[in-house]
């Protein structure tokens, strides 16, 4: 009888295998947390808990932010355009620390710039600021320092400091300015602020974190997935 003809015939291991077996050591759950559309910047997440690892899938832009672990503007270069009349800037705003604070007097009809950062080069992401005054608070962008656009005007109009975010579009400078359109001379406040650069969707990042953890998205569709590790 012909070999070829025997059966079972003889197998051997590389012609099937040329790597070696493996074995699943470690499971996984994938849990949606939130999905849908977003017209500008939407927070989808923030909670402080423990978490291993999150997914942004669509269109877009999107950031997964540790807070404030992931906040940037400390390390870049700031100019204090005025001086505060009590605090000490730029400190009083990278500190982290959303209870310190510094204050401006603001005279009668006019608008008075504060503060100013470079990036260092032209940045998209989030910025985070906290502010208190009944006047008119804005923050402009530019990438020369000569043509800036205003992205932010708001009096809060409140006894509380109030929380906002921002999203920035490619520019390299920030700058913060209070307007007082009245005809006395009036305070105003600036308590935090920090930015958190984002990227294209899709967008995940392993974090083997416990703390506060933010995820935003810009102008698309999501869909925010966790996955936890059993």
């Amino acid at each position: 009888m012909s070999s070829r003809n025997v059966y079972p015939y003889t197998v051997a291991p590389s012609d099937i295998w040329n790597y070696p077996t493996r074995t699943l050591t470690e499971r996984f759950t994938i849990i949606e947390r939130a999905r849908g559309y977003s017209s500008g910047l939407s927070k989808v997440l923030d909670e402080t808990r423990y978490f291993t690892k999150l997914a942004i899938l669509g269109s877009g832009r999107g950031a997964i932010i540790r807070y404030p672990d992931d906040d940037i503007a400390p390390s870049k270069a700031w100019t204090v355009i005025t001086t505060p009349t009590s605090g000490t800037a730029p400190e009083c705003v990278t500190d982290h620390n959303d209870s310190t604070r510094c204050c401006w007097d603001i005279p009668a009809a006019t608008e008075s710039d504060l503060l100013m950062v470079d990036l260092g080069s032209s940045m998209t992401g989030i910025l985070r600021i906290i502010i208190l005054t009944g006047l008119t608070c804005k923050v402009y962008v530019s990438n020369d320092k000569t043509t800036w656009t205003n992205v932010f005007s708001q009096a809060p109009g409140t006894n509380n400091p109030v929380e906002y975010f921002i999203y920035i579009d490619g520019y390299r400078y920030l700058k913060f300015s209070i307007q007082n359109p009245e005809t006395l001379t009036f305070k105003g406040y600036w308590y935090t602020i920090e930015f958190y650069p984002d990227n294209p969707l899709p967008y995940s990042r392993d974090l083997a974190y416990s703390g506060r953890v933010w995820v935003f998205v810009y102008n698309g569709y999501y869909q925010l997935l966790e996955v936890v590790s059993v």
